[in-house]
Parts: C-alpha cells; structure tokens; sequence
C-alpha cells in the first residue's frame, strides 16, 4: 500500500520536530561557544557578546575569525537564532508532538526543563539591565552608571565651584532624536535646553583636521561630531548630542557640543551665574549601599592582564540601615539581593594608594529561574532512568522464570 503523501504544514512540522535540527543546533551552538571564547582575547567580552549573541537582524550570520584578523568562510548564524529553533524543537517534538504516556513521562518532563531554559536566556537577553559600579577604599556608593544608557545632566555651580544637585534628562526622553529636536523647560532655571542630533556612537573632531558629512551637522566653536561606527570592545557606547541653551531673559542662545567621551562639564553663564551641562551614563540608584574594604589580585605571570580577584565590601540594605553585613565576592560567588546580583567584573592595582574594584550589577527577573529548570531536567531524567531501570529487570526477570520453567 502507498504511504500517503504529507503537505506542506506537514513537513514544515517534521522538520522543525526532528532529531536531526537538534542536533544540528548544538553543533552550531557548540561551534559560536568555542569561537566566541577564543575571539574574546581579541575583541573583549562585549565585543563578542556583540557579535556572536546579538539578536540583530544585521547580525543573522557571524563570521568567525582567528587570532584577531583571518576570516574564516565559514558562516554561522547567531547564536541568538540558533537558540530560538531550538527552543521551538523543544517545543514542538519534545512537548507537543512526542508520545504522551507513562513510559515517557521523564523524557517529557527533561524537555520542559531544557526549553525553561532557553526561556531564561531570552528573558535575560530582552529584560535584563546591565550597570557598572566602580569603587575606591573607603568610599561609599549607592549608585551604579548603565552600560547602554546616557542621560544629560545640568548643574548649577556655586561660588566656590562646587556643584549642585543635577537635573537629568533621562536616555528614554533623547534616544529617539537622531536628526530631530526637542526642548526641555526647567522651572527653576533661567533657561531651555533644545537637544538634537542626538547620535548613538560619536566622536568630537575639529574642523581644521577632519572633513564634516552631511550627518555631523554645524560646527560649533571649530568642531563638530561625527558620527562613528560602534566598537563594541571599547565595552560602551560614546554618545553625543548638540545642545542649544535658551535664555529666558533673551539673551543669545549657546550652542554646545555633547559627548560622553568628554568627561567634564561644559560650562556657561545666564543671569551671572555658572551652569555645566555634561552626557554621562545614566545613573541607577540601587536598593543598597557599599564599601570596599579591600581588593586583591593577582596577575598573570609577565603581563598586567588580572587572573584573579576578590573583593571584601561593608554592605547595607535599605530596610536595615543600622546593619552592616561584610561579603566577600569572587568572580563566581556574586552577592545577590532585592533582585539584584553583584559580579566581580574587573580589578587593578592600587590607584594613588587607594585600592579599587569594579562590578558589574545585574537585574535579571529571570535571576533564579536557571535552578528551577535544572532541577526539573535532572527530576525528568531520574525518573525516564528509573523507568528504564524498572523495565529491564522486570524483563529480564522474566527470561529468568522462562528458562527455569524451560530446564524443569
């Protein structure tokens, strides 16, 4: 009798169900793990990050290269892709399509664990947010800067030069801008802000050394910004803006550059008084506070590249301001708390005789997820194992009572 033939739903439904797209997928997976790893030397964490696990669309295909400059022609789809098609194999041959019935109720099981998985990663990738805490001995911080976002500060100095407490213009109100304007009023300030041409990657030029685009806009001052392409080993995002300050007393407006590879205010005068206005990352104001006790490492033998390090921090959590705790965190023994986790991200010597430290913190919802999901997958196996077990000697047990009646 011939088989009847599918359509196409069908076999769109046998592959994505089938063993051998799984196994493709770990392959691939396997194979964007190793050349991530040895590509990291070269182009950092972020810039392998980037790279390998990006879930761009322009990103779809990587190229993997070796020792930093030879191209192989080998393109793999990103990593992010790759654990989408897998997820939805695990969906539909290990959840949906697969056999229901006792025999197999482990096997079921270690699918819904290994997809949970999959579910943290794309809940971290989408939902996670990522900052940067650097610390100096004796000092206390209860803020951390985002890695991805800026904001713009305006500060009012006094007259001993000290600043006062800023007004921020948060990443979420400017990001949208690129070649568009938009003015922020102040209530307790004699002036507007118009921000524009705001720019994810960019470098401050003078006009004298640099030729001007079209996307770089006016000069201001002999410079301008120019628009730059995103070097994701650089681990953050130089952004810049221009700024133009508008009196309310109807002075001349100022026209001012922004970039956060600046690093100092930019400072003009309304009313008598000094003003600075800068691009910063954005602050965070964490649920905790923390001072370093102190910080020690160790290098690899001949290079001044960290093998090792480790931090010993005071910490205080915002409903027991009278408790001090100490922890000491490790590269792999974070400090977690209120949803956040405290990673020992990078180290260096003593700077001006004050030892330093930096983290990284995370709030991921997904935090914990992982171990639910383990546990699930090993439940799944140790049951699918026992059931396995249990057929095979009651098997043989019965071979066993055939041959015994057999010799009788």
């Amino acid at each position: 009798m011939a088989k009847k033939n599918k359509n196409v739903g069908m076999l769109i439904l046998d592959f994505f169900s089938s063993y051998l797209l799984c196994i493709a997928c770990l392959v691939i997976l396997g194979l964007l793990v190793w050349f991530s790893t040895l590509e990291m030397k070269f182009i950092g964490l972020s810039g392998a990050l980037d790279k390998y696990y990006s879930s761009d669309l322009d990103k779809f295909f990587v190229l993997p290269t070796i020792n930093g400059d030879k191209v192989l022609p080998l393109p793999l789809p990103g990593a992010y892709w790759v654990c989408a098609v897998l997820f939805l194999n695990m969906l539909v041959g290990g959840l949906i399509r697969i056999r229901k019935s006792w025999r197999n109720i482990g096997a079921v099981i270690s699918h819904f664990g290994i997809a949970g998985l999959l579910v943290v990663g794309f809940v971290d990738h989408h939902e996670s947010i990522h900052s940067k805490m650097e610390t100096f001995q004796g000092n206390t911080y209860d803020y951390t800067t985002k890695f991805d976002f800026t904001s713009i500060e305006v500060s009012e100095f006094t007259a001993e030069g000290d600043k006062k407490k800023p007004y921020v213009i948060k990443h979420d109100m400017i990001v949208d801008l690129e070649d568009g304007m938009r003015r922020f009023k102040f209530q307790d300030l004699p002036f507007d802000l118009e921000v524009r041409n705001f720019r994810e990657h960019a470098v401050v030029r003078d006009v004298a050394n640099y030729v001007k685009s079209q996307e770089s806009g006016e000069s201001v001052d002999g410079f301008f910004l120019q628009p730059a392409k995103f070097d994701a080993s650089q681990d953050y995002y130089n952004y810049g803006c221009y700024v133009q300050v508008k009196p309310k007393n109807g002075e001349p407006p100022r026209q001012i550059i922004l970039c956060r590879s600046m690093g100092f205010p930019q400072t003009f005068s309304v009313d008598g008084k000094l003003y600075g206005v800068e691009m910063p990352n954005e602050i965070w104001p964490m649920p905790f506070s923390v001072e370093l006790i102190n910080s020690v490492g160790e290098h690899y033998p001949g290079t001044n590249r960290p093998s090792k390090f480790q931090s010993t921090i005071a910490w205080t959590g915002k409903d027991d301001d009278s408790v001090e705790k100490l922890k000491t965190i490790k590269m792999n023994e974070p400090m977690r708390y209120e949803g956040f986790t405290l990673y020992q991200a990078n180290w260096s010597e003593p700077i001006n005789g004050l030892e330093f430290s930096g983290f990284e913190v995370v709030n991921n919802p997904a935090d914990q997820w992982p171990k639910a999901c383990m546990w699930i997958s090993a439940a799944g196996l140790l049951i699918h194992f026992a059931l396995r077990l249990f057929k095979y000697l009651v098997r043989e047990t019965k071979k066993q009572n055939a041959n015994q009646e057999g010799e009788a």
